[in-house]
């Protein structure tokens, strides 16, 4: 460390707090500050070998039981504003948290920045630290500092050796009651070219659009294209007009329902005739944390080669559970999975940024999910347009995409959104289940040099649906392959008329909702699955699909299970009722002959697939779908 010699400098990491006009937001003040806890000490993070061996999310129950002192806190402190915090008289306060932390592990990696400088403003008696962290969690402080009265300090430090991952963080411990107030972690001031143009699409929420665009509001943006899909125009709505002015460059764009996929590429052309350097994706159910915006437009300007960089997504119903934090494609398997080896769903109240040596790791993953998402124009120029797929897959192909041009994809810490979580979208249960299907097979029609994995993928889905008498998705799921073979004029045209099939085909082998009055009486308690031997699963699986195949609608009593229970639960039912993610209840009944007729009928398509698979997979990869020019023309159709 050495004092700043730096003349000029920007604000790369604002120090903030959640601080609104009603007050503070207890449910995500963990995300920001705790109350100081001592570093981990836990020997295996000294080990080498345990630093090298990655963590399967098998052994989770392993990581957490490293013990913590004392559960985190908030009786140190109290938040003033958005930019000042007060710590009571012997109480000390750590910053290492997921939005005050600052990632100097990513800077280092991908950016020209050799050192960052922390202006900090205290006022008060007490001590200032400054902790620096690696790859591995573990930590040392860099530097101290003693204060009494008003005081600033600028000191810098240099991050070159930390691009293998880690953080710098800033703790507070007070003599008297002290202040922190307008502090910021800053680099050296880049001379390249900045500027965001938002590409914000809409679909029958106008509410949601404009708590968007509130936003975004006052953030240096040089445009915003709101792409509005639905049949209610948002144009209409009170508040959607008065969040939308004074935003730069407002743009309203209304146009037929041509999915996220279809949004955003209008956004994107539209940003294409002007010069911003930058274009941002984001959806309008999306609640943004809104210094993200800033980070990422700091971040994209020092980038030493385009980057495509988004957002971490926390849990809309649980505010301070991370759902992912990137992701990657299996491509065996077609399905996706996070990039952080400790799965999904990390709660920072009780695991903070501290406590967690394995999230201090730097990364890169194969895709960004579209929430909150910046892609350079340049990016755009070299490797075109979202396909026009209406929805799902298409953030994961465009990842897939620049990364077989030597474009990496990354999530930066520091910043998120909130949003709904996949947990409250059932895609099995509606027409959605068609574009997953025929988006993921597409995907691998592209990425995939052969088809291994192919037929053990699409069997296990299938196999799972039919135990769980999903009948119409096997229907969708079936439908989806069929036109996938079609090739790739399927998709040079718009993709609203396969919704509607979709949801033709859905609604006309489903029953509907059933009244609570005629619902039986509740079953035995659903089995565990983790209680379950992989052995035992197979078997069970095995013998299900048999019964499935050959089995009575009417020997079994009725069960009452979640739509979250596993295949486990309705293997061996005869008819059940299951409750879908809105709560509500419909009855499902064991169709052998439907069943079989399916079944019979994904394997046939499956394998067709397959024998066809290096044929469609050039068709599919010489296609011209993803030009400025075949999406203007499907904008005209």
């Amino acid at each position: 460390m050495r004092e700043s010699e730096a003349k000029e400098w920007e604000e790369a990491d604002r120090i903030v707090f959640p601080f609104t006009p009603q007050g503070c937001d207890l449910s995500i003040l963990p995300l920001y500050v705790l109350d100081w806890t001592p570093p981990l000490q836990k020997k295996e993070l000294f080990d080498p070998a345990f630093a090298a061996r990655p963590f399967r999310p098998s052994s989770l129950s392993d990581f957490r039981s490293l013990p913590r002192p004392l559960p985190p806190s908030f009786d140190g402190f109290f938040v003033e504003s958005r930019r000042k915090i007060s710590i009571k008289e012997g109480k000390a306060i750590s910053l290492c948290s997921y939005f005050n932390a600052f990632p100097a592990g990513f800077w280092a990696r991908f950016t020209d920045v050799k050192s960052v400088r922390l202006l900090v403003k205290v006022q008060g008696k007490g001590r200032i630290e400054v902790w620096k962290s690696d790859a591995h969690g573990r930590e040392r402080r860099e530097w101290v500092k003693e204060f009494e009265g008003e005081k600033t300090f600028a000191p810098s430090f240099p991050i070159s050796s930390m691009a293998e991952g880690g953080y710098l963080w800033l703790d507070v411990h007070a003599k008297a009651l002290s202040s922190l107030d307008f502090s910021s972690w800053q680099v050296p001031s880049s001379k390249k070219e900045g500027g965001e143009d938002v590409c914000l699409t809409t679909f029958n929420s106008p509410l949601s659009a404009a708590r968007a665009l509130s936003s975004i509001k006052g953030k240096e943006v040089k445009k915003v294209f709101c792409v509005d899909q639905g049949s209610l125009p948002a144009e209409k709505d009170i508040d959607f007009s008065r969040a939308s002015k004074s935003l730069p460059g407002f743009k309203y764009i209304r146009q037929k329902n041509l999915g996220g996929s279809g949004g955003f590429a209008r956004g994107m052309v539209e940003a294409l005739k002007g010069e911003d350097p930058f274009f941002v994706l984001m959806d309008d159910d999306a609640i943004l944390e809104e210094e993200s915006l800033e980070r990422i437009s700091v971040f994209q300007k020092h980038c030493l080669s385009p980057l495509i960089v988004g957002a971490g997504m926390f849990h809309k119903d649980c505010p301070s559970s991370l759902f992912t934090f990137g992701e990657n494609l299996d491509l065996k398997k077609l399905w996706y999975y996070p990039s952080l080896d400790l799965g999904y769903n990390h709660d920072f109240s009780s695991h903070p940024l501290r406590e967690s040596p394995r999230l201090h790791r730097r990364c890169a993953e194969d895709y960004q999910g579209w929430w909150l998402c910046s892609v350079p124009r340049k990016v755009v120029e070299k490797i075109g347009l979202p396909l026009p797929v209406f929805i799902k897959f298409d953030d994961i192909e465009y990842g897939l995409r620049a990364k077989r041009e030597g474009i990496a994809s990354l999530c930066l810490p520091g910043t998120a959104v909130w949003h709904p979580a996949w947990h409250l979208k059932d895609q099995t249960r509606n027409w959605v289940e068609y574009f997953a299907e025929r988006n993921r097979f597409l995907t691998g029609l592209l990425y995939k040099d052969g088809a291994s994995g192919i037929f053990e993928a699409s069997l296990r889905d299938e196999s799972n649906l039919g135990l769980r008498m999903e009948y119409a998705s096997m229907a969708l799921k079936n439908l989806a392959l069929k036109d996938l073979l079609s090739g790739p004029s399927l998709f040079l045209k718009g993709q609203e008329e396969k919704k509607k099939r979709a949801e033709k085909i859905r609604l006309s082998m489903e029953g509907r909702p059933l009244p609570a009055s005629s619902l039986p009486l509740p079953s035995v308690q659903a089995p565990d699955p983790q209680a379950t031997s992989r052995a035992k699963r197979a078997a069970k699986a095995a013998l299900g699909l048999i019964y499935c195949a050959v089995g009575s609608s009417s020997s079994n009593p009725e069960r009452e299970v979640s739509s979250t229970d596993s295949w486990l639960s309705l293997a061996f039912c005869s008819n059940a009722q299951v409750y879908d993610e809105s709560g509500l209840v419909k009855s499902v009944k064991k169709n052998a002959p439907l069943f079989r007729k399916l079944y019979k009928e994904n394997l046939a398509l499956t394998a067709e697939l397959i024998k066809r698979w290096k044929d469609l997979s050039k068709a599919y990869r010489e296609a011209d779908m993803a030009s400025v020019k075949n999406w203007e023309a499907i904008f005209r159709s």
